[in-house]
């Protein structure tokens, strides 16, 4: 019964720890370059179960005889970031960039690097290339980017273009899932060193690339965890009667 008690336990903070990043997966539904977390659930070691006859009982019928084993639940072994690319959608505005493959190197006022896939970008005061959020965005040197106040066009291959000339090249890397932190809605840290992508990064104007988090399929699985939390509350509550009532028949002895 105590393991029951341990097992329902286990599988509660398990859908509640769940609970919280699907919310926040459907938050950032709408957001450029969003991408979902999921959790990866690992079962603990079950516990075998044997029966053993009473002492006074000869010696060969008091070796342990298996019963099974009983499983005691399961537990968020992590989080991890779904990198799946977002569905494109047309903007038609001049800086707004969607990209196939790698990540946009961005930099803060406090000169922190974050990669992103959330292209849409600007022009601040001094003409320099920009987030939405104000981040410097970066070439292929580390350098900010400087444009002309007329309009400008980019190539498939990060090149930016002024009346045909190329006048930078955006700083477009690729990393592998394990150097990359998140750090916000739609940004992410580097722990190593990028590579250009293989293939290129197959840059478009004028399109944006939305979040892959899909609004019925994570509004379904909060659904059902949901529906698990509720179950194990119940799972709990009877067992927690059920011990009260085996104290009090105890007590009564």
């Amino acid at each position: 019964m105590i393991k029951g008690l341990y097992s329902a336990f286990t599988a509660m903070e398990a859908a509640w720890r769940y609970q919280d990043v699907l919310a926040n997966n459907i938050a950032n539904a709408d957001t450029a370059g969003f991408k979902r977390e999921f959790a990866v659930q690992q079962p603990f070691e079950d516990v075998l179960l044997s029966q053993r006859a009473p002492v006074p009982a000869p010696i060969t019928s008091r070796i342990q005889q298996v019963v099974g084993q009983i499983g005691t639940g399961t537990f968020i072994a992590e989080f991890a970031t779904d990198f799946g690319q977002g569905m494109l959608r047309t903007t038609g505005n001049e800086l707004d960039f969607a990209i196939q493959e790698g990540f946009f190197q961005v930099e803060t006022p406090d000169g922190t690097v974050y990669s992103t896939r959330d292209g849409r970008f600007g022009r601040d005061a001094n003409g320099d290339l920009v987030t939405s959020q104000g981040y410097f965005v970066l070439d292929e040197s580390g350098q900010h980017i400087n444009l002309p106040s007329n309009m400008v066009s980019v190539s498939v291959d990060g090149g930016i273009l002024d009346q045909g000339v190329e006048i930078a090249r955006l700083g477009i890397l690729d990393f592998t899932p394990n150097q990359l932190v998140r750090a916000g809605e739609a940004h992410f840290q580097t722990t190593g060193q990028g590579q250009p992508p293989i293939g290129g990064p197959g840059l478009r104007q004028g399109l944006l690339e939305g979040s892959n988090s899909i609004l019925v399929e994570e509004m379904t699985s909060l659904l059902a965890v949901q529906r698990t939390y509720q179950a194990n509350q119940r799972v709990l509550s009877v067992l927690d009667g059920t011990l009260d009532q085996a104290a009090g028949q105890l007590g009564a002895l």
